[in-house]
């Protein structure tokens, strides 16, 4: 899989390159030399550049917005996460039993992000929902545990099965929140938009209510 600043990076030289030849800085062997430089062909080589530019702040770990959707993960979203909320990264586990262990050692529920590498809807989530301050506060206090399911190999069949066993569904992305004991508090299917929908979400697994089970 391509990682995320080699895609980045070839995209940039795309745009770059195409904003140079609408210019007429590059030419190929047949082209002719331009004499004028009309105001659309102006326009259209001054959005490459300017979107080649943008995507430079990518490399360097900058929130992209929407665009992010469309990227390979972060091997976490923590320089997301460092920019948006100006708190340190989190750490995810990637296997469900070893964060069960965890959590049944804590006493926190545990927060599930059921992904994958070619979900565009997860990226998305991963860039502009994970990281608001309100979020990321309460993702603390969870066993975060994120489970890639598209990947090939055992690991992520078992993932996959893992949730189509438990939500009846392998569509992504789907966000579970579990007890220790691995058992379901609520889930959340798909994207939101709205943070504080998420943000409802999330305090359901850690409530009063929830915490009173999970101390059982």
């Amino acid at each position: 899989i391509i990682s995320r600043e080699v895609f980045i990076a070839g995209w940039i030289a795309i745009f770059l390159l195409c904003g140079f030849y609408l210019l007429g800085k590059i030419r190929l062997p047949h082209d002719s030399v331009l004499d004028t430089i009309g105001p659309l062909r102006l326009l259209a080589s001054s959005g490459c550049l300017a979107f080649g530019l943008y995507l430079m702040t990518g490399l360097f770990g900058a929130p992209l917005g929407e665009w992010d959707a469309f990227f390979p993960p972060y091997g976490s979203y923590g320089e997301i996460a460092k920019i948006r909320s100006g708190e340190p990264e989190l750490a995810w586990r990637d296997d469900y039993e070893a964060g069960l262990a965890e959590a049944k050692t804590t006493g926190k529920p545990v927060f599930i992000d059921f992904t994958g590498y070619a979900c565009t809807n997860c990226r998305w989530m991963e860039a502009n929902i994970f990281p608001e301050k309100e979020v990321h506060a309460l993702l603390k206090q969870f066993v975060r545990v994120q489970l890639y399911t598209d990947g090939r190999g055992e690991k992520y069949k078992r993932n996959r099965d893992l949730q189509e066993a438990n939500f009846g569904t392998v569509a992504l992305p789907l966000y579970a929140i579990m007890t220790p004991g691995g058992k379901e508090i609520t889930h959340f299917p798909g994207m939101t938009r709205d943070v504080d929908v998420f943000v409802r979400f999330l305090k359901q697994g850690i409530s009063p209510t929830v915490a009173s089970v999970i101390r059982r």
